[in-house]
């Protein structure tokens, strides 16, 4: 029975200090990246949303549930996956954990290899290891509309329907 890590991850989230979570996605940064997402979005028929959670929730530490399952089950919580087109993208944090999951829907994670979603994932932990969450996130965010661009284009003149959110969400 592997009991240390278990008891270990438990202590990092329950003691974890929210100020420094509260201080890396201050309003100036969630402005910045609702800003980039709104820009991005204006050029292609993707729909981003950002989350940022400070710990996860009891109910995955007890059970030890990794962090890419947080994600997914947001992607369903917050409806990233019922874009008319599919194509939905979670960009999901998860502070404590130091931990980027980037989960897609089916045309976009059809359309754009796994190569760059990993490319851009890492990018993410650099730019947090460095503490540069805001421009990190936006540069991301911009990278990802170039290509975005190209696989989901938007389709004639009129704008796209905005079905989620451009702010990101502090939890």
């Amino acid at each position: 029975m592997v009991v240390l890590p278990k008891i270990t991850c438990l202590f990092k989230h329950l003691f974890a200090w929210r100020p420094h979570y509260l201080a890396a996605f201050n309003l100036s940064c969630l402005n910045a990246i609702s800003r980039a997402v709104c820009a991005s979005e204006a050029r292609h028929s993707a729909q981003i949303c950002v989350i940022a959670e400070h710990t996860l929730p009891w109910s995955y530490l007890r059970r030890n549930a990794p962090v890419r399952q947080r994600a997914q089950m947001l992607f369903g919580k917050h409806r990233v996956w019922d874009t008319e087109a599919h194509t939905g993208v979670l960009i999901y944090i998860n502070f404590v954990e130091r931990s980027v999951e980037l989960v897609a829907d089916r045309a976009l994670s059809r359309s754009v290899p796994q190569a760059q979603w990993d490319e851009w994932a890492a990018a993410l932990q650099k730019a947090y290891a460095a503490k540069q969450f805001e421009a990190g996130t936006v540069r991301v965010i911009q990278s990802m509309g170039l290509i975005f661009e190209r696989v989901a284009p938007k389709i004639g003149e009129q704008p796209t329907e905005n079905t989620l959110a451009d702010d990101p969400l502090r939890l």
